[in-house]
């Protein structure tokens, strides 16, 4: 892992997909991020060479500077270890197999919808239907002459359903 890693964000993609309601913390947290990298960016991404001849002349105390040298060029700036990328990225292969799932869902709902449409389309226009067309096309909704029922015609009325009879709908 390096310092690099932060120069890799895309912004104006990350803004495209963010709510309206969450924009204003998304500009803060861009900010911070800015401000970050201009601190990061401020020093070098090694430590400055020294001149370690020149002190070991300068300083008459024996080994002080060995050991400071051995110290200076042994550090190394822990940087965190990436260890959610995987995650993001098994998560991204996880919501990519529901978006394929949802569009295969939705391709069965829009050609049983469409079919639906053909089905209607091929029906004769209320407008030009007898009594008997109604009841063929519709029985589920057509008067039934062996069964008639009283105003207002819906099944919580019906006399049948005072004797306590479940309704039939």
């Amino acid at each position: 892992m390096s310092r690099r890693a932060i120069k890799a964000i895309t912004w104006s993609a990350l803004a495209e997909k963010i709510p309206e309601t969450e924009k204003a913390a998304f500009t803060a947290f861009k900010a911070k991020s800015d401000q970050h990298l201009r601190r990061m960016n401020a020093n070098p991404e090694a430590p400055p060479k020294l001149d370690w001849a020149y002190y070991k002349k300068s300083i008459p105390i024996p080994g002080l500077v060995d050991k400071f040298q051995k110290e200076y060029e042994s550090f190394k700036v822990p940087y965190p270890v990436d260890k959610y990328t995987s995650e993001v990225e098994a998560q991204e292969k996880e919501i990519h197999v529901k978006i394929e799932d949802f569009i295969k869902e939705s391709n069965q709902r829009i050609a049983t919808a469409t079919k639906e449409i053909d089905r209607i389309k091929s029906l004769l226009p209320f407008s030009e239907m007898t009594m008997e067309d109604f009841r063929d096309s519709y029985p589920e909704h057509a008067i039934n002459p062996d069964k008639p029922t009283v105003w207002p015609h819906i099944p919580e009325v019906q006399p049948e359903n005072e004797k306590g009879q479940p309704s039939h709908h």
